[in-house]
């Protein structure tokens, strides 16, 4: 095997003992590169993930305010402490039919902005949604 690699490339790319040392240590080098980029790739993937899986907690919690608000009579101030926060609905009439409902989100971490929810209670529609 030896002699067959030795006539195959001239000498100057071969050790002592016949070992093609340039050209496995670039083939490792490759390898390894390519193992620290997938990994990263991977790294940044379940980060993307993790925070849509966030995103999407806390629009489910204000849709679920919304659902708390639109059951309620009257003008009404409610806190609700769900699987992924606390969410707190305070309502107001705008004129007889219209109700006007301020969503508030707070998790673990941090407190989100307010969402408002224009609600028309005669027709049971969403007006407006900020």
């Amino acid at each position: 095997m030896n002699f067959i690699i030795t006539q195959t490339f001239k000498r100057k790319y071969l050790n002592n003992r016949g070992f093609l040392l340039p050209y496995s240590m670039l083939l490792f080098m490759i390898v390894l590169t390519a193992a620290v980029l997938s990994s990263s790739l991977f790294l940044s993937k379940y980060r993307y993930l993790s925070n849509m899986e966030k995103v999407y907690e806390r629009k489910l919690s204000i849709a679920h305010g919304a659902l708390i608000g639109m059951e309620q009579p009257a003008s009404f101030s409610v806190r609700h402490k769900g699987d992924f926060g606390e969410t707190e609905v305070v309502s107001s009439f705008l004129n007889e039919q219209e109700l006007l409902m301020e969503i508030t989100f707070q998790s673990n971490e941090k407190v989100f902005k307010p969402v408002s929810v224009v609600y028309n209670r005669e027709t049971k529609q969403i007006i407006d949604w900020k």
